[in-house]
């Protein structure tokens, strides 16, 4: 064992998954992916108040900057979506350090919550380069797992398919929301014991995660 983790504790033998002390079917089942990763973060389940203000958060901080917008539209389409991401994580590297430096230790953790709020759209935009499609821009009133589908697929998908896959996906999500000391939980931990800056130890992340 290289660590201990106070978030998550898995016995795969058992089938026991927690977080927080809490059984992960239990959170599957009465919880959506936002009020799961403010337990992650905070310690605790929100009330209604703080789940609001939260979802707030995660609203004001998930616009991609320009910048990287155009990094992707600079790869080749058939370019793997892994590079593409790397790519992203290292010029939002470069955009937040004059705002933050290496530090992220803000009590708020906005730095880490602006990581959550804009993965799905830069997955999003990712995915549809890849397919030469243009991009969609978030919509602020539709929940986290349902906005990324949007961004995905835009209206693809009738209402009725739409509200079943957002579901299955934000179950996804809260199963996947935390592993532990995988691979590249593991990455992104080495290099952020050096003090480097928190999109480029997640772009260290990703690498590992590329591999098979």
């Amino acid at each position: 064992t290289s660590c201990s983790s106070a978030i998550t504790f898995i016995d795969g033998d058992k089938g026991i998954l927690r977080y927080r002390g809490h059984d992960i079917a239990d959170l599957a089942k009465n919880n959506d992916f936002t009020a799961v990763i403010y337990l992650l973060l905070y310690g605790k389940l929100p009330n209604l108040e703080q789940y609001k203000k939260f979802f707030l958060k995660i609203q004001e901080l998930s616009k991609v900057p320009g910048q990287v917008v155009n990094v992707i539209k600079t790869f080749p389409k058939a370019a793997h979506p892994m590079s593409i991401l790397i790519a992203c994580f290292a010029s939002l590297s470069a955009l937040y350090y004059e705002k933050y430096g290496n530090n992220v230790s803000n009590e708020n953790l906005d730095f880490g919550i602006s990581v959550i709020a804009q993965v799905p759209a830069i997955i999003a935009m990712i995915y549809r380069h890849t397919y030469n499609q243009e991009f969609i821009d978030t919509d602020n009133e539709l929940s986290y797992s349902k906005n990324f589908l949007r961004m995905m697929f835009g209206n693809a998908l009738t209402n009725e398919k739409s509200h079943l896959f957002a579901k299955a996906l934000d179950k996804i999500f809260i199963l996947h929301a935390d592993h532990e000391q995988n691979v590249s939980t593991a990455a992104v931990r080495v290099v952020g014991s050096a003090g480097s800056n928190l999109f480029a130890c997640l772009s260290a992340g990703v690498a590992a995660l590329w591999g098979p």
